[in-house]
């Protein structure tokens, strides 16, 4: 059967799993599969772009933010500023302001540097899709990948499963799934051409 929306995952999971018992905790698969998806699946249809204000060393992420990719300041010339991590950004950290060339990002945006000026960044960044359920019936994830959405939550039912024998082959094929769509969207995305010591992959 196809699988293009939430009414039909659900159908497809409660078919797969075989169980009368755990149809009403299907939704409960699902949001732990989404939880999965956020941490492990990145898809060319999660990048998305904003401008920020840059007005101070601590700048707000955007509300859907999973991962960055670049940060840049639309200056004269541009500005790139290198993603490093915290123990890297804070060897380079500077008390004086001056125009930025470092962030780190943890809760927020951290600069190595507060601005000297008031400037205007963009940021490309892997946003969060919106999740399955009976007012969004379906995401670009579902679209692109349903085994990654059916594999996924079939694995979410592991613990009621117990010692159920088709537990290994579901996590196998999620883990290969995913694999997949994320190298053949990154062949299209590209690699930074350059790093720097400490920058996140």
């Amino acid at each position: 059967m196809a699988i293009t929306t939430y009414t039909e995952l659900k159908t497809a999971i409660e078919s797969w799993l075989d169980r009368d018992d755990l149809a009403d905790k299907t939704d409960d698969f699902i949001a732990i599969a989404e939880s999965r998806h956020r941490r492990k699946v990145r898809i060319r249809e999660m990048i998305s772009r904003c401008t920020i204000g840059v007005t101070s060393r601590y700048v707000a992420l955007p509300t859907d933010f999973l991962e960055g990719k670049t940060f840049r300041l639309l200056t004269t010339p541009i500005v790139y500023l290198n993603q490093v991590n915290m123990d890297h950004l804070d060897r380079v950290r500077r008390e004086t302001a001056g125009t930025p060339a470092y962030f780190t990002v943890n809760s927020e945006i951290e600069l190595d540097r507060p601005p000297d000026q008031s400037y205007t960044g963009e940021m490309i960044y892997y946003k969060e899709l919106r999740g399955l359920g009976s007012s969004n019936s379906t995401n670009a994830l579902l679209s692109r990948a349903p085994d990654v959405y059916l594999y996924s939550c079939l694995a979410a039912a592991a613990p009621w499963l117990s010692d159920d024998e088709r537990i290994p082959l579901w996590e196998g094929l999620y883990k290969a799934a995913v694999g997949e769509i994320n190298t053949l969207d990154q062949r299209g995305i590209g690699v930074p051409v350059a790093t720097v010591p400490g920058v996140r992959p």
